[in-house]
């Protein structure tokens, strides 16, 4: 599950009630559950003006750079000595990067050209990993970019951009953008990361993460043209939502195609809700053991994409709805 609000959380004050009625750690609470393997994402510089954490346009920005490197290495040590998996999704960014947009982080906007660009990638991802190495708290997987469908490193600010990083404008000059005559542009920027992962470690595993499970054509475009330019990476990550990558009746047959078509790759669901059951019997039926399993998008969070696996209370309470947890009770027996 990914729980990268849970530092914030803590800071409010936040306490976690089980489904057995007792108050627990979360990931105490999440193990209980079956849950093996956390997501975290991490933002450049949260506080930089336009980032998650800035007083920008409207948004009332945080008490502490949350999702900067200090605080990723804290919440990873937690994770490491909870003896869970770690995922660690690099946005390279200073907010949020999905498919509607990829801020270049305000300290890397001086870059002259992509070579420089990928630099930035490079020195940023080994910086932050040898942090995490140095407490003994490498994660096993490395996202390079989140939802990068889109590409990625392709917009700056603009007047009416918010904390969100919405109303940004393409980066004129060079950019990261995933098209036929810009994917040389983006494979730079890819190498970047996914060598600097494995000049870290070379036993952490590399992902690459699109977001359109439900359109064949693009997903097959995507990969071929990454693989096109000799982009070596270990597993192809997907957004599955419901409300965005439906009709869920079309998933299997996509994965089942996906993973013929690519039989060097694993694959993983890095982010989804609801579909619980049906997302991980799919990962189960691929063959050779390549689907990696499932990553719940923020389990305390409700939203478009979802309902959460907790009911919120005054004082920050976050109580265990046992019927959501129930699939999971299940997949831990069955599997």
């Amino acid at each position: 599950m990914d729980i990268s609000y849970w530092s914030e959380q803590l800071a409010r004050g936040a306490r976690y009630i089980d489904t057995d009625g007792n108050t627990k750690d979360l990931l105490a609470l999440l193990k209980n559950h079956g849950v093996n393997f956390i997501r975290l994402r991490t933002f450049v510089d949260p506080w930089a003006p336009y980032g998650y954490a800035a007083n920008t346009n409207g948004c009332s920005g945080k008490s502490q750079p949350f999702l900067g490197k200090e605080d990723i290495v804290s919440t990873a040590q937690k994770i490491k000595a909870a003896g869970m998996g770690l995922l660690l999704d690099f946005h390279y960014s200073d907010t949020w990067a999905d498919p509607g947009k990829q801020i270049i982080p305000e300290s890397w906007r001086g870059a002259r050209n992509i070579d420089e660009l990928a630099n930035y990638v490079s020195l940023y991802t080994r910086d932050v990993l040898e942090s995490l190495k140095a407490v003994n708290a490498l994660p096993d997987m490395v996202q390079v970019g989140n939802e990068i469908t889109p590409g990625m490193l392709i917009h700056v600010p603009s007047n009416n951009t918010d904390c969100w990083g919405n109303n940004s404008s393409v980066n004129t000059g060079f950019n990261g953008q995933a098209n036929d005559n810009n994917w040389p542009n983006l494979a730079r920027l890819l190498r970047a990361g996914l060598t600097a992962v494995k000049q870290i470690d070379p036993s952490i595993e590399t992902v690459l993460h699109i977001e359109s499970t439900g359109k064949p054509s693009t997903v097959e475009w995507w990969v071929d043209s990454a693989l096109r330019q000799n982009l070596q990476f270990d597993i192809l990550g997907f957004s599955a939502y419901a409300a965005f990558q439906g009709p869920v009746s079309n998933w299997s047959n996509y994965f089942q195609r996906y993973a013929a078509r690519y039989p060097q790759l694993d694959f993983l669901v890095v982010e989804y809700n609801p579909e619980a059951r049906l997302l991980n019997d799919i990962m189960r039926a691929l063959p050779n053991g390549r689907g990696r399993g499932t990553i719940v998008w923020e389990p305390t969070e409700s939203g478009s994409w979802g309902e959460a696996l907790f009911n919120w209370s005054a004082g920050n309470v976050y109580t265990a709805i046992p019927a959501r947890f129930q699939v999971y009770d299940q997949i831990r027996s069955q599997f």
